[in-house]
């Protein structure tokens, strides 16, 4: 006998940031009762289990970005939307910027940044991880890799966290966050023409996406300016949700904390259990290029399809003890998490935010014996149902 769906389960509107304050009991219900889900006050469907979101990654023919990643929000010129030939021409040229011997290079410099972060924390008596390093860190480095004055730094983060939040829906997508690009605009246009007064000979990524070229085709203006938001919202959020959220967790577990004092080896593999547990995007969206059968539905031609990711890293059919945080956990036996996505659009920046989790870690772990929440106070979430993890962590940090 089908089992009956309870009431708070009913209706759900998928874009409602609400919706994914606490989702877990809701994505357990739907991964094991209703995999495929309508959501009917957005008119798109959602998709839960790991094989079912690999699978419709894998199928680009069937399922595609070009009509848009997020729910009933058109497409805008940056690689992320585009399909096929277009998407590998415009990531190649993205992409030069995130070689393997560029992360290389960079690596000294992100664990500079984190080292003075850290000293900075421990003076403090009481500190917020969130703001503090998680945020600080992959903020200051993509200023660094921009070369955005120091002036403007404070700005231009304000400005992406609120264009983050039009990405729950086009009801969402408000004055606040218009004029947040509008600003982004002007700073975006300010760069490009103080680069070319400099005859583009600087070495940050603007300057390298502006040179870069293939077969003698280079990113036009409107293409330039979305791949530069989107290496902001991309390249601040994944990195700060999963700094924050792997360390609150490991400040509630002294047994793994200390393990990776003892054995820096084990960070590799807590940097993958962090990212699983995170997973800071709730979703990506794709659309169908035709009707399309799943668990004895029909996904029709043009409708979009929500891909539930912190669901999908969480489903038990993947995972032992899907729910338990554990820096131990053997992924060659289980599931690699799909925080990052899958297949040709899998992030660009996956490389430099392990890197900067990894160094984050064994900073952290090597420096600070203990971190604890002051008495009366409590970490603070972001509601949104496009990106989730934590607007605050207040800490005392106790040095070894």
């Amino acid at each position: 006998m089908e089992s009956k769906c309870p009431v708070k389960f009913h209706n759900v509107d998928f874009c409602d940031p609400k919706t994914h304050d606490n989702p877990y009991e809701m994505y357990d219900h739907f991964l094991e009762h209703e995999p495929l889900y309508f959501d009917e006050a957005n008119g798109v469907w959602e998709v839960f289990r790991y094989d079912d979101i690999v699978a419709i990654e894998r199928d680009t023919e069937t399922f595609i970005n070009g009509e848009g990643v997020r729910p009933n929000i058109p497409p805008d010129p940056a690689m992320i939307y585009q399909d096929g030939e277009q998407h590998n021409k415009q990531r190649a040229l993205v992409s030069s910027a995130f070689t393997p011997r560029q992360m290389r290079k960079m690596e000294n410099r992100v664990r500079v940044i984190v080292k003075d972060l850290v000293d900075q924390m421990l003076v403090k008596d009481e500190v917020d991880i969130v703001t503090d390093l998680a945020a600080a860190l992959p903020m200051r480095l993509i200023a660094d890799m921009l070369a955005i004055p120091e002036e403007k730094r404070p700005a231009v983060q304000q400005w992406i966290n609120g264009i983050m939040m039009g990405g729950c829906g086009p009801e969402y997508v408000t004055d606040e966050v218009n004029e947040c690009f509008e600003h982004f605009v002007m700073h975006h246009e300010e760069m490009v023409q103080d680069r070319l007064a400099a005859g583009c000979k600087g070495s940050d990524i603007l300057t390298i996406w502006m040179n870069a070229e293939i077969n003698g085709e280079k990113l036009d203006e409107s293409q330039l300016l979305f791949e530069h938001v989107l290496l902001n919202v991309g390249g601040a959020e994944t990195t700060r949700s999963a700094i924050a959220g792997g360390l609150e967790r490991l400040s509630n577990d002294s047994r793994q904390y200390d393990a990776l004092y003892e054995d820096p080896s084990l960070i590799p593999n807590a940097v993958e259990e962090i990212i699983r547990w995170v997973c800071p995007f709730v979703n990506m969206y794709r659309t169908a290029t035709r009707d399309y059968e799943m668990h004895g539905k029909i996904i029709k031609e043009g409708q979009q399809v929500g891909l539930t990711y912190p669901a999908a890293n969480r489903d038990p059919r993947k995972y032992k003890d899907p729910h338990t945080f554990n820096i131990f956990r053997d992924f060659t036996q289980e599931a690699k998490h799909l925080s990052f996505g899958l297949g040709p659009h899998f992030c660009l920046g996956a490389s430099l935010a392990r890197m900067e989790i990894r160094l984050s870690l064994e900073e952290m772990t090597q420096r600070v014996k203990s971190i604890r929440i002051p008495k009366g106070k409590e970490p603070e979430y972001v509601s949104s149902s496009f990106t989730r993890g934590l607007k605050s962590f207040p800490a005392i940090l106790e040095p070894r």
